[in-house]
């Protein structure tokens, strides 16, 4: 498998770093047309903050931001 070099996102990249360092539980919504790297970008986010353990993903195809939070 090749290993790739992560690059750009530097500000989206910052932001998650921030927030991943307060290490306090939190929900985050990370946005984007389909295959243009959200899952790279976390994972980079993670490994520069040095988080090793897992971590919970869902994916909400095609929906509307109404339809998948309310109270």
């Amino acid at each position: 498998m090749a290993n790739w070099k992560f690059y750009g996102r530097t500000e989206q990249l910052s932001d998650l770093e921030r927030m991943l360092s307060r290490q306090r539980w939190f929900f985050a919504q990370v946005t984007g047309r389909r295959r243009i790297g959200k899952t790279a970008l976390i994972q980079q986010a993670m490994r520069e903050v040095g988080i090793k353990r897992s971590v919970f993903y869902v994916q909400i195809p095609d929906s509307e931001s109404a339809g998948v939070l309310s109270e």
